[in-house]
This record gives structure tokens, sequence and C-alpha cells, in this order.
């Protein structure tokens, strides 16, 4: 499996190797920070550079990604909402792609600081893991006894979930790996899609999850 900012990247052109410091550079300060306020960082290209570089780095940080993926307003601000909730109860970043810009006022930057305690940030990781476990923006549709389905990382629309078994991932990050576990063993025959999906594919068979056959869909 390829991996942003692990290994030996020597090979790569440099810019390439520059591009992928700054990514696991950014996302591990979020991964390191403690916000007393709740904080929604929203993706621009121009300034965050190449998305599925930084989607990588942000899961390996462990820092909480929130999908938006085109959903209408109504929708991305009850969504949002959700995600300032849970920045503001773990005291995390919260990282935003999609169109929130109209959604999230500028945070504010007050009261965080920088932590070096792994035991802490450790022991956080695992309470963020287990609230986007548990969110109730992922939604599961289980509607036949058939092992086939799909699963969609993002928002989708109405016309999409009204169908068939399936998992709706809000969050890429920290990757709900036990629902996912769960769910592929029941519906192993999948249809998946969503921004990056075969490089969330490769990780979530690196945890010992078979997507022998996941039917990929590239957008």
């Amino acid at each position: 499996m390829a991996s942003s900012g692990s290994g030996d990247l020597s090979w790569q052109p440099w810019h390439d190797r520059h591009m992928n410091d700054l990514a696991c550079s950014f996302a591990a300060h979020l991964g390191q920070l403690r916000c007393e306020n709740a904080q929604c960082h929203i993706y621009l290209p121009e300034v965050h550079g190449e998305p599925s570089r930084l989607r990588h780095a942000l899961r390996q940080a462990s820092v909480p990604v929130l999908e938006l993926n085109g959903a209408p307003a109504d929708i991305a601000e009850r969504w949002i909402a959700e995600a300032k909730a849970l920045s503001a109860e773990y005291l995390a970043p919260v990282f935003i792609f999609g169109d929130a810009t109209q959604a999230v006022p500028p945070y504010d930057s007050g009261g965080e600081a920088l932590v070096t305690n792994q035991d802490w940030l450790d022991a956080r990781q695992v309470a963020l893991t287990r609230a986007i476990e548990s969110s109730e923006l992922n939604q599961e549709l289980r509607r036949t006894r058939e092992k086939s389905g799909w699963l969609h990382v993002g928002w989708q629309p109405e016309t999409v979930m009204a169908q068939g078994n399936g998992l709706m991932l809000a969050w890429s990050s920290p990757l709900p790996l036990k629902r996912i576990r769960d769910f592929s063993a029941r519906c192993p025959d999948l249809v998946v899609s969503g921004p990056d999906i075969e490089s969330m594919g490769r990780e979530v068979a690196a945890q010992g999850i078979s997507v022998a056959h996941w039917r990929f869909e590239v957008k």
C-alpha cells in the first residue's frame, strides 16, 4: 500500500515529497492540539493542496474528518453542528471536506495547546474513535437478507439511499473499522464509493478486513 509521509519516499519527485511532508506536518500538528474552543478547519485547495494526500495524513494522525460531499445547506448545517459538538466535547480540532464556507465561521484559536503527553493523546484517540463509530450521522440500512449492498463515504442524496442494504459513513477519519467490519461481514459484496475510496480500501484491508468483493466506483 502506498503511504503518504511514511517509508522511503526518495523515489518521488522533490515537489511530491515536499507536499507529503507538508500534509503530514499539518496533520500531525492538528492531531496534537488540545482545543478549549470548538475548532473546525475547512479544506481549501489553495491552502491544503491535494485532498487525497491530506486525507491519508489526517487518518494517520487520527484527526476527525467530516465529509460533506455536496450536502445541501440544511444538512450541511446540521452535520457541522455535530462536528462542532464533537470538537467541543473531546477538545479536538475537526477537519471538514466540502462546501462549508457559509456554515462555518472563523474558529476561535484561543485556548489551544500542543500536547506532548502521548498517554493523553492515545486515550483521546480511543474516545474519538468510539464517538465516530456511534455517530448518528453514519447511517446503516438493512432492507434484505442478500449479501450485497453499498458503502458510501460522505453525504449521499436520498435517491442513492433509497435502495438496498447500505452503510453511509459521514466520517472518513478515524476510520470506523468496527462498523465497516460488521457491515461487510453481513454484506461482503459491496459497491463502494466516495472521495479517495480506493486508498481507504487499502487502509481497511491493512487492518484485516476483507475487501475481496468490493467494487470501487470512482467518481
